[in-house]
């Protein structure tokens, strides 16, 4: 009886050991920024896409993606992203307040390097309205 315990115990360790993340994923963007440039006051569908490529040897586990700012909604994979495959984080932005705006989006994973750093940036045009009363 002693030995079927011990070889379940012996079992359960084992597969508990082999569901271990490791820290070590590498993630690469094709690009750091994006310039949103000129938008239109209060246009809707402001999304920009950050391109991804797991260059690392373990899966690519994102954990959470957090924006400088509520006018900004991020969108990412949940599931984990195997070595050399692609992903996209993508960004909402909310165009209700003119005016020049850099927002920032730092992606958590299991990397080393974690948390990363993103940026959008553009100038929401002032309305009609508003502009011929600062004038």
């Amino acid at each position: 009886m002693k030995i079927i315990l011990i070889a379940v115990a012996i079992g359960i360790l084992h597969s508990c050991s082999s569901t271990t993340v490791h820290n070590n994923a590498k993630i690469e963007f094709t690009r750091n920024e994006i310039n949103l440039s000129e938008i239109k006051y209060k246009q809707e569908n402001v999304v920009c896409s950050f391109q991804f490529t797991n260059l690392g040897k373990t899966p690519l586990i994102i954990n959470d993606v957090k924006t400088s700012c509520g006018c900004t909604v991020p969108e990412w994979p949940k599931a984990p992203i195997r070595p050399g495959e692609k992903g996209l984080i993508k960004i909402k932005y909310d165009a209700a307040y003119p005016g020049v705006f850099h927002k920032t989006v730092e992606v958590f994973y299991n990397g080393s390097d974690s948390p990363l750093t993103l940026n959008i940036k553009g100038e929401v045009e002032y309305p009609d309205e508003l502009e011929a009363t600062i004038k």
